[in-house]
Parts: structure tokens; C-alpha cells; sequence
């Protein structure tokens, strides 16, 4: 079963014709997948292709990269050391500009903003790139390229992919037992696997780490607020000083309790 195989031929297609892109997808959603599929698209056709995430430093990066290409990382001379970051990227330059050469950086959101300059340079000298990231900062080498956003998987994909995972691992689940996995997993492929590995290892639900949807109660709060405005109006119009008063401590305490019961949920999310 091939997921993503529209996203993976319009990307593929792109590249071929010379046109970087960027494509966007929450954690999990397949993007390196994706990657992988069109690199070995690419590469059948003889590309030469370096997949790279980014290693903790620019340096480490870069060194991966050159890896990948079988570009020298230390000098050519009498005592060779070690090619300095600037170095790397100049080497590298040269070699990524070259026809049928393709970069793929994943999670590019992650990437130093030196890196992503110097990117955008791969760019300016024709080299093709492939870009995938989680919500990207809006500026640089993310607003200059074309992007394909991946959509959520339908729910006949997931349960597909839940039933393939569980017989490549040999466990055996009902039609409701994926019911209940696919509701824990949603739409999320990296989170449909792990819930069938959790099945597999008598992980409960309340158990798994996975993540927590919370309902947005801005709206009651909006509502809440606009009562207690109207309850002070109404003591301000009648002179009546007390209910004035009420007015407004119970404002704050509705202001304090919705910042307390915010902090609640964002140290209970978990993933």
C-alpha cells in the first residue's frame, strides 16, 4: 500500500522539471516517507540525492551532507585536517548546483538560520532542493519555494495501514479493537503504527503516552465575562455599590481560574 502517492508524484514531478519545493505536515504525517519515496524515484532515474536532518550544529549538518555526496571533508594538501564549517559549505556549493543533484533536508524548521541561508544560495545557483518541515518560521527559503501541504489521511487509509502493521507483527485484533485503536490514533499515520505496537504489548490507553485533544472554551469564557460586565453595569446604572463590587472580583477570579486550568493542560499534553 502506497500512502501519499498523489503528494509523491506531484513532488516528484516538480524536481524533474527543476523546481524546489517545500512540503508541510504536522509530526508524523509521513514527510520523510515521502522524502525516502521520491529520492528513490529520483535516484532510478539517475539522480544523485543526499538526505540530511539536522545533526545538533551546522557543522555536524553539513559533514553529514558531504557524507552522503562522497565530497571530501578534510583538505588536500601535505597535512590534512578537517575542513572548517564555511569550508564545507563552499565545497558543497559547488556540488549541489550540479545538474541532476538533490538536496532533501527533514525537518527543516529545525535548521539553523546559517543554514538555511545558505540554502537559499543552493537555490540562487539552480540546485534543486526538497524541503520538509513542521510548521516553518514564514521567511527566507520557506517563503521562496512552492509547498504541498499533506493533508490528514482518510480513515479507510488508516485503518489499512493499522491492519498491514499488525500483520507484519504477526497480532492478531478484531474489526472492534481497530475501531478503538483508529479513535486513539486519529488520522495520523506515525500514530496509527504505535498504537498497534502498544496493542501488541498490552499497553492500555490510559497507559500510552499519546497525545490529549482539549475542547476550546475561550467562547464560554467570552460569555462568562460578558455576564459579569452586564452584572457590573447593572450595579454601576442602580448605585448599588455591592453588586458593583461583586462585578468585578468575580471578573478576576474568571480571568485567575482560566489561566490556572490553561497551565493544567499544557502540562498534562503529552505525546
Amino acid at each position: 500500500m502506497e500512502l501519499r502517492k498523489t503528494e509523491i508524484e506531484q513532488v516528484t514531478a516538480a524536481l524533474q522539471s527543476g523546481q524546489s519545493m517545500l512540503v508541510l505536515g504536522e509530526p508524523g504525517a509521513g514527510k520523510s516517507t515521502l522524502g525516502e519515496r521520491v529520492s528513490a524515484k529520483l535516484e532510478a532515474e539517475g539522480y544523485t540525492v543526499a538526505i540530511a536532518s539536522y545533526s545538533g550544529s551546522a557543522k555536524e549538518t553539513l559533514i553529514d551532507i558531504a557524507e552522503c555526496l562522497d565530497v571530501p571533508i578534510v583538505s588536500d594538501d601535505d597535512k590534512p585536517k578537517q575542513l572548517t564549517a564555511q569550508q564545507l559549505r563552499e565545497s558543497l556549493l559547488g556540488y549541489l548546483t550540479k545538474p541532476k543533484v538533490l538536496l532533501v533536508a527533514d525537518d527543516a524548521h529545525r535548521w539553523t538560520a546559517s543554514l538555511r541561508y545558505w540554502l537559499e544560495d543552493i537555490l540562487r545557483g539552480k540546485g534543486l532542493l526538497l524541503l520538509l518541515a513542521t510548521n516553518p518560521p514564514p521567511k527566507d527559503i520557506f517563503v521562496k519555494l512552492p509547498l504541498v501541504e499533506l493533508p490528514p489521511l482518510k480513515d479507510d487509509e488508516i485503518r489499512a495501514l493499522m491492519q498491514l502493521e499488525a500483520s507484519a507483527h504477526e497480532i492478531k485484533l478484531g474489526t472492534k479493537e481497530f475501531a478503538e485503536l483508529q479513535q486513539r490514533a486519529g488520522n495520523n499515520p506515525a500514530l496509527a503504527k504505535r498504537v498497534v505496537h502498544e496493542a501488541m504489548l498490552g499497553i492500555s490507553e490510559t497507559q500510552s503516552t499519546e497525545h490529549y485533544q482539549y475542547i476550546d472554551g475561550t467562547p464560554f469564557l467570552i460569555m462568562l465575562l460578558t455576564c459579569l460586565g452586564i452584572v457590573r453595569l447593572i450595579g454601576l446604572g442602580m448605585g448599588d455599590k455591592m453588586l458593583y463590587v461583586l462585578g468585578g472580583v468575580l471578573t478576576l477570579a474568571a480571568l485567575i481560574l482560566r489561566s490556572l486550568l490553561y497551565a493544567a493542560n499544557r502540562r498534562s499534553r503529552r505525546l
